[in-house]
């Protein structure tokens, strides 16, 4: 687990060291996650994300994600979903962005103590206004562990890399986007519910100035 964290950190010590000409910002994200299980294979997810910018003062975005997912096996499942990201222009105005995506999740126990998650995602984003269609791919892995300071508390790591796979004539480039990274802590509220609340970078690839945000992250998991 000390070499996994290590990894973690070094990961945002290297994001940080390319962010010298970078403009930086102060944000909050509220992510608002529920599963409803149809059976032991079909679920349906549902997803919120309000975010906020310029140290919380401002409104940034709000994401909305319906999505079912079938689990194939206990390691395994297959998801696809749909997207709409409304997004408050700091000129005024805002845009309106669609998504269609499909999911990859890969989920095992490395040892007795650390859990392991892998999500691989394919996107189709449409901006309302644009004909371009861009496509990305995004990468996460996490890995989880117990820290035996308070019944049900988890130590959380989690790092999530974007590749965009065309370009697109309103403003998406061929290429490395963006990345992620956090650590935090899981509470388990009650056999229903779970949260993570944590720090987590988002290094942003721009044409001129690239942008490092950071966030104050809270999750909230809950599930029937």
């Amino acid at each position: 687990m000390r070499k996994i964290c290590l990894s973690l950190l070094l990961i945002i010590v290297q994001i940080s060291a390319h962010a010298e000409d970078t403009i930086e910002d102060g944000r909050y994200w509220l992510t608002l996650n529920h599963d409803y299980h149809l059976n032991d294979q079909w679920r349906i997810n549902l997803h919120l994300q309000p975010r906020w910018r310029n140290e919380g003062s401002a409104f940034d975005q709000i994401i909305y994600r319906p999505s079912l997912y079938y689990k194939v096996n206990p390691s395994l499942s297959l998801g696809a979903g749909y997207g709409f990201i409304l997004t408050h222009l700091p000129s005024g105005g805002n845009t309106h962005e669609h998504r269609i995506w499909e999911d990859v999740i890969y989920q095992t126990n490395l040892t007795e103590q650390i859990k392991f998650l892998s999500r691989s995602r394919l996107e189709q984003r449409a901006l309302e206004g644009q004909s371009d269609v861009a496509h990305r791919f995004r990468q996460t892995v996490r890995f989880s562990m117990p820290t035996h300071i308070i019944n049900g508390l988890s130590a959380v790591f989690y790092d999530e890399y974007f590749i965009n796979t065309n370009n697109a004539s309103w403003g998406v480039h061929r290429g490395f986007d963006q990345n992620r990274a956090f650590i935090g802590v899981n509470y388990q509220l009650n056999p229903h519910a779970n949260m993570d609340v944590g720090y987590l970078n988002q290094y942003v690839n721009r044409p001129n100035v690239d942008a490092e945000n950071h966030v104050l992250a809270i999750t909230v998991n809950t599930q029937f």
